[in-house]
């Protein structure tokens, strides 16, 4: 019998770890690293290097990063270690802006208002403090509580609003008192009797509830056993403030573990991740799945491991249309779990050294990661990882195994021949190609190398007729890859396994074809 071919498409729908193995739609993968499943065709995701900076010197860890827009218009990047606070420019330009009394830990949580940045910490220690934009940071001026108890802070109808560690307090402002000068006086709102499961307050915030026939604004706080209360009004002591929802998720990671997506909030928690508008269209378990109900297991497999820590947080990309969930795999490396806006898919971004990015955040419409060393990175940035003014960086590896398929003869034998990939890449770059047979992990995955360009780089001069009237060739580095590979493997069903290492390209992936002889039923 002739070969018979079938076409396995490329990972559209991104990762799927709760399907059957034998059933799943064949547009998700079983495995994905650094391939984002975005509009069009999944691509190997940029690089990253490193800021070139000029001014201070950034020395420790880096423990918070958040961009803050100010007034003149311009914005800066706040960055902090254990004992230091920065300002770092579009331009790279480092400035410190530690306060009089330096803070003993850099794990803070923030807020904005008025274009002031609120910090907070749970260290017990350091006084909340506010930068304002120009010269340095100083503790806030607010009395009524010992300013070293708030542990975090949100921004709510012109309030500032904080948390007392190891209570249910919360304690607020008067309207535009922004604590910057004078002595206002912080109410406070005891929230224990309303919460019926215990704990302590771990974050306040807002958020617009659109599922109503007109938009609301609610003011929310939620606990360290994941309650949620959700409020309408202006501030506790005015009129009309009443309880609107109440709401019961998983326990959540940390003292900042959720991002905030548009009016929206997703909260990381135990058992996965929770958007606040799900909670009102759907029960708890339903709004759990919502969004991931394929990628949880990967956060409830690190939560066993790192249950309550400042590394669980996140930030959304808009400009790139994703969102990144940082995922803890110990006290210093870190991996990204990201989900695409446009395909709501999901995929694992894992940089050449995890100690890379200790913390991240978006900063000149890109990505930003701050490493363990002080160093500040610039994200989805060129073709290589881990750029410096002196290395030119290293590869960019990816890998993928798409989900297995039974090439529409489910009860039929094969002897698999050969795959034929479709990438668009530059060509002679070095694959790894396989096919695990009947769900088992094929041992060894055969490097193989594509057939080399022919291509005349941008900007070669000479031979003419071939060249345009500019000296250069019509044609680009990159071209579509569609050669063909053997591959061994016998079985009722396979699945592609793909990956390689690439620089200086970049790289997407259309689908794979798959040829096999077709035996009899077994």
């Amino acid at each position: 019998m002739a070969l018979q071919g079938y076409t396995i498409p490329p990972p559209y729908g991104g990762l799927d770890l709760v399907a059957p193995i034998d059933q799943m739609d064949p547009n998700y993968a079983l495995e994905l690293v650094n391939v984002f499943p975005g509009a069009g065709a999944p691509s190997v995701r940029l690089g990253y290097q490193q800021l070139a900076t000029t001014g201070a010197t950034i020395s420790g860890a880096i423990q918070f990063m958040y961009r803050l827009p100010k007034k003149d218009g311009t914005t800066v990047l706040i960055v902090a270690t254990a004992t230091k606070l920065y300002a770092v420019t579009t331009g790279g330009v480092v400035t410190d802006i530690t306060k009089a009394t330096p803070h003993t830990s850099g794990a803070f949580s923030w807020a904005i208002l008025n274009n002031n940045i609120y910090l907070t910490n749970p260290s017990y220690a350091d006084a909340a403090q506010v930068y304002t934009g120009t010269g340095v940071a100083t503790n806030v001026t607010y009395n009524g509580i010992t300013l070293s108890h708030l542990v975090t802070c949100a921004s709510y109808k012109r309030r500032v609003i904080f948390v007392e560690k190891n209570t249910a307090k919360i304690w607020y402002s008067a309207v535009d008192q922004d604590g910057t000068s004078g002595s206002p006086t912080l109410k406070s709102e005891d929230l224990a009797y309303n919460l019926t499961r215990g704990g302590y307050l771990l974050w306040t915030g807002s958020y617009t509830n659109q599922t109503a026939s007109t938009a609301a604004e609610y003011f929310y706080a939620i606990s360290s056993e994941g309650e949620i209360i959700m409020y309408s009004g202006d501030a506790p002591d005015a009129a009309n403030w009443t309880q609107v929802a109440r709401f019961y998720i998983g326990h959540p990671l940390g003292y900042r573990s959720f991002v905030r997506v548009n009016q929206d909030t997703w909260i990381l928690t135990k058992q996965g991740i929770v958007p606040l508008s799900a909670l009102f269209e759907n029960d708890p378990e339903a709004a759990l799945n919502f969004f991931s109900s394929r990628v949880n297991s990967i956060v409830s497999q690190y939560a066993s491991v790192i249950p309550f820590d400042h590394s669980w947080y996140g930030f959304f990309w808009p400009e790139g249309r994703r969102i990144y969930f940082n995922i803890p795999e110990s006290s210093t490396s870190n991996f990204f779990l990201v989900y695409s806006i446009d395909t709501k898919g999901w995929t694992t971004f894992k940089l050449y050294d995890g100690t890379d990015c200790g913390q991240a955040a978006t900063f000149n419409s890109i990505p930003y990661y701050g490493g363990v060393d002080g160093k500040l990175w610039k994200g989805e940035t060129g073709y290589a990882d881990a750029v410096t003014a002196t290395d030119t960086g290293q590869p960019i590896t990816f890998a993928g195994r798409t989900a297995f398929s039974f090439y529409d003869a489910r009860g039929n034998y094969k002897a698999f021949k050969d795959i034929r990939p479709l990438f668009k890449a530059k060509k002679g770059v070095q694959l790894a190609l396989g096919l695990d047979t009947d769900f088992k992990r094929a041992p060894v995955v055969t490097n193989v190398t594509t057939t080399p360009g022919t291509f005349t780089a941008w900007g070669s001069t000479g031979g003419s007729p071939t060249y345009t009237p500019w000296g250069s060739a019509w044609s680009s580095d990159e071209e579509y890859i569609f050669d063909r590979f053997a591959v061994k493997g016998q079985g009722h069903c396979a699945a592609v396994r793909f990956g390689g290492s690439i620089k200086n390209s970049a790289c997407q992936i259309f689908g794979f074809e798959v040829r096999f002889d077709l035996g009899g039923q077994v």
